[in-house]
Formats: structure tokens, sequence, C-alpha cells
């Protein structure tokens, strides 16, 4: 398994560095349009390309060498929302209705192929309701295209999500190993491995950007392992995976609160009021005292913040991943802290308390 991951981190390296020299395009970059836009220069965001390329050898090569061929039915259901996000990347039109039905048909896949489908998440009343199959189908859509657009939501900062899903990867793992899961456990290496070859390149100054395919690669690569992780073992608490991937989800569901019902806006309307762009502009300079014109500097030193506190989910689900009252407090705790620290960056009250 470790051999894997050195293949798919060497190959991801590799093939990173090739699209960074040869990918000169225009179409394949991104541009300052737009107000979550923070880089300096037009660069390949194409980076996720790379990563799904990788993964596939990388499965190839284990395929090979362990003689299981399992594996491939986990990334078959993975083709169609990665092939929509990619899309994104070169063309930049892609209706996010498009995306939402490649979500769908992923799912459909999935659930066909290796029983991807949620019928549990130790709520009772919920639980019940999951057992009717077309809920069961249309609450599994909603959780996974939500993993897959948390992972692009936080994608705006060098390292910021690429670290942020190698954490939830490693989580994921962990159980996995504790269980004696391997195909779990193998396909959370390669991810890991081919995810740190583009980390090299992405952080900290920002070579290549994951895009819209790489995002949602990893996402439903998440999702969908949480899911086959609570299905195949009923020991693991369907919340453990949910507090795994708290920071991102719960950043998701507060930006669609914050724009639907406190800017009465679009729910899918960007903007520039994410955590990790608040810490960008408000608590960076504060901190280093830096040229808020050095956007390069506070760009890299604004990711190990949010590392940090996705690390505050992550870590209380490996230790807790079995004992569903313990994750839900933590899940709790979590999102207090959330809204806590986004009101004090808000009201500028941050610079108080981190005297």
């Amino acid at each position: 398994m470790i051999r894997s991951l050195l293949f798919a981190f060497m190959i991801s390296f590799l093939m990173n560095f090739a699209f960074i020299y040869f990918f000169k395009h225009k179409k394949f970059k991104d541009t300052f349009e737009g107000p979550q836009k923070f880089h300096v220069e037009p660069t390949p965001r194409i980076g996720g390309l790379a990563i799904v390329l990788s993964v596939f050898a990388a499965a190839l090569f284990y395929h090979f060498t362990a003689y299981k061929s399992d594996i491939f039915l986990l990334l078959l259901a993975t083709i169609p929302i990665t092939a929509a996000g990619l899309a994104e990347d070169i063309f930049k039109k892609v209706n996010p209705k498009v995306r939402l039905i490649a979500a769908f048909v992923s799912v459909l896949l999935g659930s066909y192929f290796i029983d991807m489908i949620l019928t549990s998440i130790d709520i009772p009343f919920i639980d019940s309701l999951l057992q009717i199959e077309v809920i069961a189908y249309i609450f599994t859509i909603i959780a996974v295209a939500g993993v897959a657009n948390s992972i692009n939501i936080i994608d705006g900062y060098n390292g910021l999500s690429s670290v942020v899903s190698i954490l939830i990867l490693f989580a994921l793992a962990y159980v996995a190993f504790e269980l004696n899961d391997s195909l779990i456990l193998i396909m959370c290496f390669i991810t890991i491995g081919a995810t740190g070859g583009f980390f090299i390149w992405n952080y900290p100054f920002g070579k290549i950007f994951l895009g819209d395919g790489g995002a949602y690669f990893i996402g439903f690569i998440i999702a969908m392992l949480s899911i086959l992780l609570v299905n195949r073992h009923n020991e693991v608490s369907a919340w453990f995976p949910l507090l795994a991937v708290i920071y991102p989800v719960f950043e998701t569901v507060f930006s669609m609160y914050r724009r639907k019902i406190l800017k009465r806006s679009k729910i899918d309307h960007p903007d520039s009021f994410h955590l990790h762009q608040l810490i960008y502009k408000r608590v960076i300079p504060f901190i280093f005292e830096v040229d808020r014109n050095n956007k390069l500097l506070r760009n890299s030193a604004t990711s190990p913040f949010l590392w940090l506190i996705c690390s505050f989910g992550v870590i209380p689900a490996v230790i807790f991943w079995k004992y569903t009252y313990v994750l839900l407090v933590f899940v709790i705790i979590f999102c207090v802290l959330y809204i806590w620290l986004y009101k004090s960056i808000v009201k500028f009250q941050i610079g108080k308390y981190l005297k």
C-alpha cells in the first residue's frame, strides 16, 4: 500500500510539473475575475486532472501488484462528476444543473457497483425514512454533492483544500486500518499520494490550482469512502465521517445561510465572505503585519490557520469513531466555535482575543 501511495505521489508530482510548463494556453488558466480570486498571476487550474490520472495510474499499479480489481469499481463512479468539473475548468461555461446531474449519475453508478447508498445516519426517525429507496437515493445525492462541492468551496488559497482533504483521508484510512478494510485503505492512500504530489507545486507559491475537476473528484472520493465505511462496518458511527468533514461541510452550509437569509441573494452567487477569505483579509495582516499588497505571502499564511481549524474536527473524529453521541457533541461544539470565530472576525474583535 505504501508503494501505491508513493507511486501516486511521483506520477502526480511529475504530471503537475508538466502541466505547469506545457499547458500555457489561457483557457487552461485561472484569471482574476470574481470576488473570490486572490492570486497574483494567471495560473493553470487543471491540477485536478493530474490527480485524477495519477489515481487511475496508481490503481492500475495496485491491480498488477496485488491482483485486485475492485478498486476500479470505485473509480468508475467518479467519472461523471469529475468530467463535469474538468469541463468547467477548461470551458468555464458548465451550468450548475449539469454538474448536479453528473453527481446524480455518479451516485447511481456507485449504488450499482459498490452499494454506495446511505441507509442510516444514526438518527431513528431519519433512518426509518431512509429505508424508502427513493428517499435514500435523494438523501445520498444531496450528501455526496454537498461534500464534493464543499471541497470546491474551500479551494480558495494555496494548499488549503489539498491539506484539508489529506487530513480527512488520513482519518478515513485510520479507521479502515482498524477494521482491516483493505479496499478503503488503499483508496485513501492512493488519493493522499496523488494529492500530495499536487500540493508540492500548489503550496506556497501557487504554481498550479486544483480546479473544479480536482475538487469534485477528491470530494466525491471522500463522500464515497465515508458511505462505504459506514455501510460495510456497523461499528462505525455515521457521525464519524460527518465530524471528519465538518469544516468544509459547515462552511458550505453557513455560506448558503449567509447568502440566502442574511444577504437575500442567490445561494450560488460567489462572494468574498467565506471564513478563509476573512482570515486572509483581516487576521493575517494583523498577526504578521504584512503589506496588504503582498498577496502571495498573505495567501500562503492563510491556509495553516484553516488546517488547524479542520483538525478540530478530524482529531476527535478519529479518537471517538465508534461513539455516536460523543461525535454529535463535537459536531455541535465545532459549529458553535465556527460561528463565534466568524462573528469575531466580522466585528473586528479578533485582535482583542489574539492579544
